[in-house]
């Protein structure tokens, strides 16, 4: 599936963004960290596609600070309004974790890890997915930065061991310009979704394909999923 990041600055702008990428999302992300003042209610009464909301930690890619108190009184807000999903980083810590996790109902938690220096060995990346399945995680992410091309490869290959060992469905690839082939493989190797912007929009990271570019990709790499 597609996740279409909606992170503009209005909520106005947001739903704007909503309307226009309808036909081009599976799901979308609400990156409420990007929102002036953040809204829920809104994004519900626009679109029946899926929601995933966030409201990223600045220190791992979020566009503005708050507490955590707030982050996860949002995301227990948008729970239960019926979102499909909320994202919480793992470095939030497990009491955080099992709040958030208690009030979900049947809401989905995925707990993300994000770094924008480099890419850790593979048995470190494997012990942060272990961790996010021990904590009760739904689903996983793993984000890294590959300066080279070949770096992009530890985070996938993650995806199909995660799967087999852990049971765990996980998001994993590398963020920036020598990684931006693995948000495509990702999804050919089974991560449940990737993730895309719309053209003329704000990127929610670094190395994010338009959501049309990247179907036109998988139509020519795996056309029937396409």
């Amino acid at each position: 599936m597609i996740c279409v990041s909606v992170a503009e600055g209005s909520l106005k702008g947001a739903l704007l963004a909503l309307k226009k990428a309808e036909g081009q999302a599976d799901l979308f992300e609400i990156r409420l960290d990007a929102l002036n003042d953040p809204s829920l209610a809104p994004f519900f009464e626009t679109t029946k596609k899926p929601l995933l909301f966030t409201y990223r930690a600045r220190e791992e890619g979020g566009f503005r600070q708050a507490s955590l108190e707030e982050r996860l009184a949002l995301l227990k807000g948008a729970a239960s309004l019926g979102a499909f999903a909320v994202d919480l980083e793992l470095s939030a810590g497990e009491e955080a974790i099992s709040a958030l996790r208690g009030g979900l109902g049947e809401t989905k938690l995925l707990l993300s890890f994000h770094d924008f220096e480099g890419v850790l060995p593979e048995d470190s990346l494997k012990e942060i997915a272990c961790r996010m399945k021990a904590l009760g995680a739904d689903i996983g992410k793993i984000v890294v930065t590959a300066r080279r091309p070949e770096e992009a490869l530890i985070p996938l290959s993650l995806i199909p061991w995660a799967r087999d060992e852990l049971s765990l469905p996980l998001i994993a690839f590398a963020m920036g310009k020598a990684g931006v082939y693995s948000r495509v493989v990702a999804l050919l190797l089974g991560a449940p979704w990737t993730y895309a912007t719309l053209s003329g929009h704000r990127q929610a990271a670094p190395g994010q394909l338009e959501a049309q570019v990247l179907k036109g990709i998988l139509k020519t790499l795996a056309p029937d999923s396409a």
